[in-house]
């Protein structure tokens, strides 16, 4: 692929005869995830990937 591949994203090579150079996007990395607070406690209770809007959960680790 002549441009970079955004690395948030798992990238998938796929070939045909007519393309010999493509690329689909696979699964979200989740490189930056937001936590997210309980109010008023202030428990962390799940973190908030902003790049694919998916939820998970307080105990994940990048």
């Amino acid at each position: 692929m002549s441009t970079e591949l955004d690395l948030r994203w798992e990238w998938i090579y796929v070939s045909d005869v007519r393309n010999l150079d493509q690329w689909i996007k696979g699964e979200c990395n989740h490189l930056t995830p937001e936590p997210l607070h309980a109010h008023p406690t202030g428990e962390l209770v799940a973190h908030l990937c902003p790049d694919c809007n998916t939820q998970l959960p307080a105990e994940w680790q990048p």
